[in-house]
């Protein structure tokens, strides 16, 4: 048994006080802004001939609907009058009308109260016909609702509850059922009765996509998906299968629609599954929105804990997400399926500054931003290179621009110069007269090498970021020759001040492996301080709850026990029980954002990067031209006398000329005949 996450237990918490409640939701691009300008009915159209006039008053040629793959006007009409679909015309804000198919599907991520406070739901994996044929579905329990049912926030359990016992999951039955030579379909049994109740239903999000309709040519569909966690009793503790049969024929026989396979995945797993395949729904750059409450109330489509984001220190707010959008700093991208539940994935483009000396260079050693400290005077660690976010309106990125890029940021972040030791006080802060402005020129900028990071954003909770990160190597001049720190102004008033260490490689999985352990201190320290206060104060509760044992027994019907009575169970419930899942709490779950995500769906947001392959290989080829350069030079010097001909493998294989052909004096030799290997990196780029 696993206790049950505080996160999980957290938004758990949140979802069921806003669960039921209408959520907003936003039209696609391009279709944005249109509103519905006329609703058809079946009294509109009382025959399949009716619909057909309709449709082609509308501007929808139907003469080749039924032909091929496509479907005739009848069935779209059928499901009119089964109330599975409706026909609406919209228009747009061009005044354009535009007739659409409307459906509504409800995905149920479907559990029981004890797997609920575990993130853990039933996914189903595969499905057999009743005929024997099989197939993989992997996809969560789905039901097109009725036009009648709508709004579904007014009736959301009896949908849920017909989802569960009426269709998919009508019948539980053994995991190993299946259709083989020695097993017939199984038959429908009249004396069964469905063991499963729902018992609670959180509405999570309402989703549109907007598609071209295959089936009906000319015409669009519109997608209403919702999406809503069912929390039901009687589901059976281990994996196990369940049949869906189908309605009475003439005769009243059922036959066997389906076996569906069930299985209990964490969430994170079922939505690695649910994204294979899937496809960008949706792209929200620098003018998509007027202000940040139009983003809030697009963001509200999506199962997101806003009222926590901006609520302390280490999250932001939808504001400051509005900001970045229109700085073109991040840009925002919807992926999902229609069976599949929808991601709001945020991508970035970061460039890291690796700064060094000439000195230090030579002995591997480079700067990291050991912590950095805002206006309000909060000192956060940071220990990682120089870093901002990219501007990605001046794609593709060239190593012009990477390297301007680079200079600037050195210059913003490093403009005066304070000791290690400095601490930003905001009720005093600095003049910038008095301070030491820095002369740091920065002498060259190489490229050094592109790489992608999926995590779950930190300051944005519940959005998964794709973060393309470039580095560079900034040589300097300039720069202290040991541990110093830096202030930033911004007018006259200081808003960073940062603390810059000079380590290598080797120091810097000391740092890590050193952060991890004081992590893993902390955590252990924290387990025992909440074991210790849940014990205490459980040994108050028991000694509470005998007290009012007595007293009820005095009188029962005292109004003031019965109140008294009702708090301490909510005392338990709410305080005492979240101290012991906590302090019982395994350790966290080391999976990475990568990790949860689809092979395929990671490679493509990984490919959409600044820089082209091309870029890539050039850098590449110049390293290795580089290297096999430092290594022809080191051998002449330790001769004493080198000479490069014509004939010498450096010149051979193309690699730019440092110096002309001839000899050269080691011990003569000026640094200024060496070509900066920058200029090589130009050179061969070219």
């Amino acid at each position: 048994h696993h206790p049950p996450n505080k996160k999980h237990l957290d938004a758990m918490s949140y979802k069921k006080q806003n669960s039921g409640q209408a959520r907003a939701y936003r039209i696609p691009e391009p279709y944005t802004g249109s509103v519905t300008d006329k609703v058809f009915t079946l009294q509109d159209v009382p025959t399949s001939e009716a619909l057909t006039t309709l449709l082609n008053a509308e501007g929808i040629d139907t003469s080749d609907w039924g032909k091929g793959n496509t479907k005739e006007v009848s069935k779209f009409w059928k499901e009119i009058k089964l109330d599975e679909a409706g026909f609406e015309v919209w228009k747009t804000p061009e005044g354009k009308r535009l007739p659409v198919r409307v459906t509504h599907v409800l995905r149920a991520k479907v559990t029981s109260q004890e797997q609920y406070n575990r993130g853990i739901y039933l996914f189903n994996t595969w499905q057999q016909y009743g005929d024997g044929r099989k197939r993989t579905r992997n996809g969560l329990l789905s039901e097109k609702l009725q036009m009648s049912e709508m709004p579904l926030e007014n009736n959301l359990h009896e949908v849920c509850q017909r989802a569960v016992t009426e269709e998919e999951m009508q019948r539980v039955c053994d995991a190993q059922t299946h259709i083989g030579p020695d097993s017939p379909a199984p038959i429908y049994d009249t004396n069964y009765k469905c063991p499963l109740q729902v018992v609670d239903e959180v509405f999570l999000d309402h989703t549109v996509e907007i598609e071209a309709s295959k089936s009906y040519p000319g015409l669009l569909t519109v997608y209403h998906l919702y999406t809503v966690d069912i929390i039901c009793t009687g589901l059976p503790t281990l994996n196990f299968n369940t049949l869906e049969f189908d309605a009475p024929d003439k005769d009243g026989k059922r036959k066997l629609k389906y076996i569906h396979a069930w299985v209990w995945l964490k969430w994170e797993s079922i939505q690695r599954y649910l994204l294979e395949g899937s496809e960008m729904k949706e792209r929200v750059i620098k003018g998509t929105f007027k202000n940040a409450q139009q983003l809030q109330g697009w963001l509200a489509q999506f199962d997101l804990d806003l009222q926590s984001w901006g609520s302390d220190s280490k999250s932001r707010s939808v504001a400051d997400l509005f900001e970045e959008v229109e700085k073109e700093q991040t840009q925002l991208e919807h992926w999902g399926r229609q069976d599949g539940v929808p991601i709001l994935m945020r991508v970035v483009h970061i460039l890291q500054v690796k700064m060094s000396s000439p000195e230090a260079i030579a002995q591997e050693q480079f700067l990291i931003q050991e912590s950095s400290q805002k206006g309000n005077g909060k000192v956060v660690p940071v220990n990682r290179l120089l870093s901002h976010k990219l501007d990605i309106s001046r794609l593709p990125f060239n190593l012009a621009q990477f390297q301007q890029s680079g200079k600037e940021k050195v210059k913003e972040d490093l403009q005066y110069i304070v000791d290690v030791h400095f601490f930003l006080d905001p009720d005093s802060p600095p003049k910038q007269k008095e301070l030491l402005k820095a002369e740091i020129e920065v002498l060259e900028v190489e490229f050094e090498q592109y790489r992608y990071s999926m995590e779950t954003s930190r300051s944005y909770k519940g959005i998964p970021t794709m973060y393309h990160l470039y580095t560079v190597v900034a040589v300097c001049s300039g720069l202290p020759t040991t541990d110093f720190g830096s202030l930033r102004f911004s007018g006259d008033k200081p808003d960073l001040a940062s603390v810059w260490r000079w380590v290598t490689w080797q120091h810097t999985l000391d740092i890590m492996h050193t952060r991890a352990d004081q992590l893993t201190s902390r955590d252990l320290l924290l387990k025992e301080q909440l074991a210790s206060t849940h014990s205490q104060g459980n040994d108050s509760l028991k000694t509470m709850k005998e007290a009012l044992l007595r007293l009820s027994k005095k009188n029962s019907k005292d109004a003031d026990i019965q109140l008294l009575s009702r708090h301490i169970d909510e005392l338990e419930g709410k305080i005492f029980e979240p101290l012991r899942s906590m302090a019982s709490e395994p350790a966290a779950d080391t999976v990475s954002a990568t990790d949860r995500l689809p092979p395929s769906l990671v490679s493509t947001l990984a490919d959409k990067k600044l820089i082209s392959d091309d870029f890539l290989h050039e850098v590449s080829v110049s390293k290795q031209l580089s290297s096999r350069y430092r290594s022809y030079k080191r051998d002449s010097v330790c001769s004493g006398k080198g000479v490069i001909t014509e004939d010498d493998p450096v010149v051979q294989e193309g690699l730019p000329r440092p110096v002309d052909i001839g000899t050269i004096d080691a011990k003569g030799v000026e640094p200024s005949s060496w070509t900066s290997w920058s200029s090589l990196f130009q050179c061969t780029a070219k």
